[in-house]
């Protein structure tokens, strides 16, 4: 057996002394409790829920359903009453007629209809017909009265002369700025210049203007004077036989009632299933 050195002799003392140590304290059955009982470390991680992510689906278009289309008796509407007399023209109520009206308009084709071809025989005898010029000049009475010239280039010519044009009306030389123009002022400086520019806007000096419905007496008066003269161009100048009315209060009188009712034919006038009269000619100036 080796002999053991001083400092083997003295270890193995010390190694002896904690196990007597170890011993009183109980600490080898502590260390393997404390072994059991201590999770590892995969036992103490807890499994939390992942969460998705939340799919979002595209929303669907709504669609929209359009209603069936009906007629008006399935709709139970009731049919408008009307009545077709013998001379073609239409007799019921005013809704009615409208409602006739509204009809024909959705159900046109666009193309227009002549005068001859829409109306009936005896309106047709008795129109007056018109190229869409008027021929005549200012009422004698008034030419008499004011002493008018005989004719518009000798007016022109005899209050003053110049060019006319829309930037000077009054043929001076000087045309007009940017600003606007007040016609009817502008107007009335030419009572003896220019009548038809007059007359236009203006009822003889002195006469009040109407603006009510127009008169029996006030339409046989236009009625014999495009009867006379023509009719459709120069209004100031036909109004001029017309007291208390203008030419723009004449051009409308006739484009609204004259020409819907067949009074006077127009042969730049024609016509919608409706009746309503659409200016066809020259866009020219038919002041």
């Amino acid at each position: 057996m080796t002999k053991l050195n001083e400092y083997e002799i003295e270890r193995q003392k010390n190694i002896e002394r904690n196990r007597e140590l170890l011993a009183q304290f109980n600490l080898a059955e502590a260390r393997s409790a404390l072994q059991e009982s201590t999770p590892s470390p995969t036992q103490t991680q807890q499994k939390i829920p992942v969460k998705t992510a939340k799919t979002i689906k595209k929303p669907k278009k709504e669609q929209i359903v359009l209603p069936a289309r009906k007629s008006s008796r399935l709709r139970g509407i009731d049919a408008p009453k009307i009545q077709i007399n013998a001379d073609e023209s239409i007799q019921g109520s005013e809704e009615d007629i409208q409602a006739i009206t509204a009809v024909e308009e959705e159900l046109w084709d666009g193309k227009l209809i002549k005068a001859d071809d829409y109306f009936n025989e005896e309106i047709r005898k008795n129109a007056i017909r018109t190229d869409g010029h008027y021929t005549g000049w200012i009422n004698p009475e008034l030419m008499e009265k004011y002493e008018f010239e005989g004719s518009a280039a000798e007016a022109w010519e005899k209050n003053g002369g110049g060019t006319f044009s829309f930037k000077d009306p009054l043929g001076t030389g000087k045309k007009k700025g940017s600003g606007r123009v007040n016609a009817k002022a502008v107007a009335k400086q030419m009572f003896k210049k220019n009548p038809n520019m007059y007359f236009y806007r203006h009822t003889e000096p002195g006469v009040e203007q109407w603006t009510t419905e127009w008169t029996p007496e006030e339409k046989t008066l236009f009625l014999e004077t495009a009867r006379k003269y023509g009719c459709g161009d120069k209004w100031g100048l036909f109004a001029s036989y017309i007291p208390h009315r203008v030419g723009y209060q004449c051009s409308n009188y006739y484009r609204s009632e004259l020409l819907p009712a067949g009074l006077i034919f127009d042969e730049n006038y024609e016509y919608t299933p409706s009746g309503k009269a659409i200016y066809i000619g020259s866009h020219r100036s038919r002041g």
